[in-house]
């Protein structure tokens, strides 16, 4: 994982070798059944709206229950490159600024890359810097968690 801080913008990268052709590791992502698959355990994920398919433009609502807090999420996909890049968008979310790009990168016909990389800013920032670090170690957990569960996942399905 990678950090860098760039007026209160804050950008996090995740990258793990996934043992599969990149269509496959782009069409695991685009499947929103997979989603449960992915989500930590103390997360839960509802699709409230969901535009299909896959597309620049089209728009997804979720509703986001983790601990305590309850929340709605609503994105929009920003990009859509199959099968290479799907970029999404927070148009509401806790954030003030959250822009997700997954990356799916070919090494070889059996071997891929999965790379996320999230640029986020908090409301109320410089008062909230204090909660960013908090917000990175979550990020963290969560993406090294979506990783392994995409990673055995694909691999159970190869196999």
């Amino acid at each position: 994982m990678q950090c860098h801080n760039t007026n209160m913008k804050h950008k996090l990268i995740f990258e793990t070798p996934i043992p599969c052709s990149v269509k496959t590791l782009f069409d695991f992502h685009a499947n929103t059944k997979n989603l449960p698959l992915i989500t930590p355990k103390d997360t839960n994920v509802e699709i409230l709206k969901l535009e299909t398919p896959l597309k620049e433009g089209n728009e997804a609502v979720l509703r986001i229950k983790k601990g305590w807090f309850s929340f709605v999420w609503e994105l929009r996909f920003e990009k859509v490159i199959y099968p290479h890049l799907i970029v999404d968008v927070a148009t509401r979310s806790p954030f003030k600024l959250f822009r997700h790009a997954h990356h799916f990168i070919e090494v070889d016909e059996t071997q891929s890359i999965l790379r996320d990389e999230v640029t986020f800013s908090l409301p109320f920032e410089p008062l909230s810097l204090v909660a960013v670090w908090f917000v990175k170690k979550d990020m963290q957990k969560m993406f090294a968690y979506r990783h392994q569960k995409t990673k055995e996942a694909i691999v159970s399905r190869v196999s």
